[in-house]
């Protein structure tokens, strides 16, 4: 029980911290919709869905990159704390320095249903709506930021650091989507989503160049770099010449509602379904290929060239000022731009490949989904096996494994119970399956989650005998 309440506290920060987080073992979970979201193709086996209001669809994810959750964080002399935190040692220290890439990604995801609905058109033509809110957010993280933070300078006459790489962007914004699937012939289906979108909030930050050099108290910043943010009722102050000195933000909401101006953009996704035998189908789709125009602009940028007497580590002592010493470099060094053009930023597009072959009279399935992230141009890769038993009309259950965030200490779960009409249910990819003796699950590096209650009417109930019967 203490590992549950560990691992459900975990998706909680993230939920309450965190585009639509889609969960790949929802792609087999038969009697709900959600499989048409990743791959528009495909139909409900209902005739017809209402999703209820902020309860629907609560879905989120991390992913660490390379890290796990206890390179992050650790339970050390009765108290939770980061690697930063000076009871760690240069071998501990060592250990999460050398799982790094040159590169290292982070990314998060969160999305809520507003509202949504599908129906059955005809006999061969299924039609769905949906409003959602959804936020996503990203850093590129250069191995050289991390040894600055994990070790500040070690070599005490000459250090280099290549930040080169350094990115971030975060999007919040609501999607108005709606999808039309239309089979063919009983081999073929088709289909697609248009998403119209519009943007709440956005914060970018990239460089083309940057790097510091420390030779003993004189240190060195070079580079050069670009902040964009889109965010209403945001006022930038600034000094004589231009440089940015603070942020002002209206007290009344109000004011906010007055100041915004409509950020829109649009997506689509594309998708279809083959199905070479009737128990076989294989499927390929893209999902959010699109992008925003952000209006609300304040930008920023700056030829950096910056001297200063270095950062303020204190190894073995608790106060570790690192991160308050580059700020201070970028608001030295960058200016405010008064043009205020608008900007325009990719969505974070899906590919997903998916094969799935059900047997028993289609009371059990095995499938394999492959997702890959299209996230400003890195490709990530997931691989997903799942097996699904639909052992009656009001109970089913799928059980999954990622292998390439897995590491052989998740499992992927999903549970779907029918009350008609109401169809609960809860699914993760990556349930953790190892913990500490402090209960944190040490081994994971991604963690997502997603769960609601929806409604569901005139579902394929009487097409299957079922094992067993409800006894309520």
């Amino acid at each position: 029980m203490r590992h549950l309440r560990i691992f459900a506290a975990v998706l909680l920060v993230i939920m309450t911290t965190a585009s639509f987080a889609e969960v790949n073992t929802l792609f087999f979970m038969k009697y709900l919709p959600y499989k048409h979201y990743m791959n528009p193709a495909f139909q409900s086996t209902c005739e017809t869905f209402v999703e209820l209001p902020g309860i629907s669809t609560i879905s989120a994810e991390a992913n660490l990159g390379v890290l796990s959750i206890n390179d992050v964080l650790r339970y050390k002399d009765g108290q939770m704390v980061t690697t930063l935190h000076p009871s760690f040692n240069g071998t501990e220290r060592d250990v999460v320095y050398n799982k790094l890439r040159n590169t290292n990604v982070i990314h998060e995801e969160l999305g809520v249903s507003v509202f949504g609905f599908g129906f059955r058109v005809k006999k061969k033509g299924y039609l769905s709506i949906n409003m959602s809110i959804r936020e996503d957010a990203t850093g590129y993280v250069p191995k050289d930021l991390f040894s600055l933070a994990l070790y500040g300078t070690r070599d005490s006459i000459s250090n280099y650091y290549n930040l080169k790489n350094t990115k971030a962007s975060a999007n919040a914004y609501i999607d108005l989507n709606g999808a039309y699937s239309h089979r063919i012939n009983d081999k073929w289906s088709v289909g697609g989503r248009l998403h119209l979108l519009f943007g709440l909030a956005n914060a970018n930050a990239s460089f083309s160049d940057l790097s510091i050099s420390a030779e003993g108290r004189q240190w060195r910043a070079l580079g050069h770099g670009v902040v964009n943010t889109s965010v209403p009722a945001m006022q930038v102050k600034t000094d004589s010449e231009g440089k940015i000195t603070g942020f002002e933000f209206p007290s009344q909401f109000q004011d906010y509602i007055k100041s915004y101006k409509l950020s829109m953009g649009a997506a689509i996704d594309l998708g279809g379904v083959y199905k070479p035998i009737k128990d076989l189908s294989i499927s390929l789709s893209i999902k959010d290929a699109g992008f925003m125009v952000w209006d609300n602009v304040n930008s920023a940028n700056g030829e950096i060239d910056f001297k200063f007497n270095g950062i303020e580590y204190h190894y073995g002592e608790k106060d570790v000022n690192y991160g308050d010493s580059i700020l201070k470099v970028l608001q030295e060094s960058y200016r405010y731009d008064t043009a205020k053009k608008k900007y325009v930023t990719a969505m974070n597009a899906k590919m997903y490949f998916g094969v799935e072959y059900s047997f028993l009279k289609n009371m059990m399935s095995v499938g394999l989904l492959s997702r890959t992230d299209l996230n400003a141009g890195r490709l990530q890769e997931e691989l997903t096996l799942a097996y699904n038993i639909h052992p009656c009309y009001w109970f089913s259950m799928s059980a999954s494994y990622s292998f390439i965030s897995g590491g052989f200490s998740t499992l992927g779960l999903g549970l779907n119970l029918r009350l008609p009409p109401f169809n609960f249910y809860v699914v993760t990819d990556y349930m953790p399956l190892y913990y500490s003796a402090e209960g944190i699950p040490y081994r994971s590096q991604r963690v997502n989650v997603q769960a609601g209650i929806l409604l569901t009417f005139g579902c394929d109930n009487q097409k299957t005998k079922p094992l067993f019967e409800p006894t309520f």
